[in-house]
């Protein structure tokens, strides 16, 4: 076994004892001193309870954003219908016969009524979402603010929380952003919202390093291409030149990314390149970034100019300036018709 693995063993009290009591059952049915079909009863009960720890564990995830009856009716319904589901199935291997289909039928309709449940009930949780996404993306950021601080659900939501310090960040109220993601890491410290807002912060502080912990924490928690593409390029600005690289190069492999991130990472892998003196990738990268470059610069140039004074609008504006002069130059580079 795998020292990292025996250590997080070691840390897990319940799965320490499941191991334990694993091998001793083991060594008893070897030993002829413990009938087979105990033993499978006992690895039933084992593993509703390695399955009910998962799942309590999946539900403190979510914990800060639901209310509490929602989230306790999710829970304990969940682990009544696996406690059943699974119950069934040892029924059925210890020769229950016909008669275990009858848990196992009322398990699957429950799990269908949980599910119609839950998306009700997420639909409704976290309907305000797309509308702020959209004011932000449009840049209504006092629009958004003037919402989420009218809603009396902030306070308690570390997304509503993180969402509300994207907007103050972009407003360059970097002290008030930092107010708020303070009150959403004590609710919600490993949240994917809460961490990426983090990483937005220390990025416009121009704290790379700071900004990188904070988004690998929120990938850690939820994978998305934006939030590696962001990654990427906080790696690139603290020097991190390889693990950039392989970042953005993961992240410009999806469809779903940004205009953006697709133009801004393709010039960041183009300076890459281009460092390490590979001219061939380096033009590679920057005809891809040229694609979509003049819709995508406008917008960079704005977000510089909004960010003025700042050490990472001073950066950003700096690259949109070597944007343009690879723009500016390619003509030239391209070879003579012959």
């Amino acid at each position: 076994m795998p020292p990292k693995r025996t250590w997080n063993i070691l840390r897990d009290p319940l799965e320490a004892f499941g191991w334990v009591v694993f091998g001793v059952g083991l060594a008893l049915v070897i030993a002829g001193g413990l009938d087979p079909v105990a033993l499978l009863i006992l690895f039933v009960l084992g593993y509703i309870a390695y399955m009910a720890r998962g799942m309590v564990r999946q539900a403190r995830r979510f914990r800060p954003v639901e209310p509490p009856r929602v989230w306790w009716v999710t829970l304990l319904a969940n682990l009544a219908l696996m406690g059943l589901g699974i119950g069934a199935f040892g029924w059925y291997m210890l020769a229950g016969g016909s008669r275990a289909w009858v848990p196992f039928l009322i398990f699957i309709a429950g799990m269908i009524a949980l599910r119609q449940w839950r998306q009700s009930v997420t639909a409704r949780l976290y309907a305000w979402r797309t509308p702020a996404l959209r004011l932000l993306q449009m840049g209504e950021f006092r629009k958004l603010i003037r919402e989420l601080e009218a809603d009396p659900t902030t306070p308690q939501n570390p997304d509503k929380l993180a969402m509300l310090a994207l907007a103050y960040i972009e407003l360059n109220k970097l002290h008030k952003a930092e107010e708020l993601l303070t009150r959403a890491r004590a609710l919600a410290p490993d949240f994917a919202s809460v961490n990426g807002a983090i990483g937005a912060l220390r990025r416009h502080q121009a704290r790379w390093q700071d900004a990188v912990s904070a988004l690998q924490k929120a990938l850690a928690f939820e994978e998305n291409v934006h939030t590696r593409y962001y990654l990427g390029l906080c790696q690139f600005l603290a020097g991190e030149r390889e693990a950039a690289r392989v970042t953005l190069r993961a992240a410009l492999t999806d469809p779903t990314l940004i205009r953006q991130g697709q133009v801004f990472g393709a010039y960041l892998l183009g300076q890459i390149a281009e460092e390490e003196g590979d001219t061939e990738a380096a033009r590679a990268w920057y005809a891809r970034m040229a694609e979509h470059a003049p819709q995508v610069l406008a917008r960079l140039d704005e977000e510089a100019r909004r960010h003025k004074q700042t050490p990472y609008g001073d950066t950003l504006k700096a690259h949109v300036r070597a944007m343009q002069r690879i723009l500016a130059r390619r003509p030239s580079e391209r070879p003579p018709a012959s």
